[in-house]
């Protein structure tokens, strides 16, 4: 019975993994797609391991979808719409924090780029908490420890490197964030 049940669950997983695969292609957009195929490429590059990147993208696109579904089907309560606030504001803020550092050249911050990824993760955490499993959190903490990564963001903003350091993705990243940011999807 047991090996019954199991082999249901694998069946159900997979049915869900094609489905969730073609419902994904409509829920990101453009812009998102390519700064997630662009974060794919740096952390790759980064890491030199492909699966890692992989992995990483693949659990920060589960994540965006999670929090879009739970907000569109209004499952989050009174104190988690004042978190959601809350975290869609210091997003923005970290993005256009992101973004001016990458126009004005050498006026990079690392402790603070870190701590404003810090505390977007903290605020993620406390939203979806209470709908996700503890598996998932722990998810979120691999995704959260490479985003803080300072190594990685020092190469991303590595102003004498452009052309074919990993700062070469910066502009590609900034570019796109300013359309979600334009069209007020951030």
């Amino acid at each position: 019975k047991q090996w019954y049940q199991r082999r249901v669950r694998g069946v159900q997983k997979k049915i869900l993994g094609k489905t969730f695969t073609k419902t994904l292609i409509g829920l990101i957009d453009e812009d998102t797609g390519i700064i997630l195929n662009t974060l794919y490429q740096l952390i790759k590059e980064h890491t030199g391991q492909a699966d890692k990147a992989k992995k990483i993208i693949k659990y920060l696109i589960r994540f965006l979808i999670k929090v879009g579904v739970f907000f569109k089907n209004n499952a989050f309560n009174d104190a988690e719409m004042i978190l959601f606030s809350e975290f869609k504001a210091k997003y923005r803020t970290t993005a256009l924090t992101f973004i001016s550092f990458s126009e004005v050249n050498y006026t990079y911050d690392r402790e603070l780029l870190v701590d404003y990824f810090g505390c977007v993760f903290d605020l993620l955490r406390n939203l979806i908490k209470r709908h996700i499993s503890p598996k998932s959190l722990d998810r979120l903490d691999v995704v959260q420890e490479v985003m803080k990564d300072g190594t990685l963001l020092d190469a991303l903003f590595d102003y004498d490197d452009i052309e074919t350091g990993l700062s070469r993705h910066l502009s590609v990243i900034c570019c796109k964030l300013k359309n979600l940011i334009d069209d007020e999807k951030i």
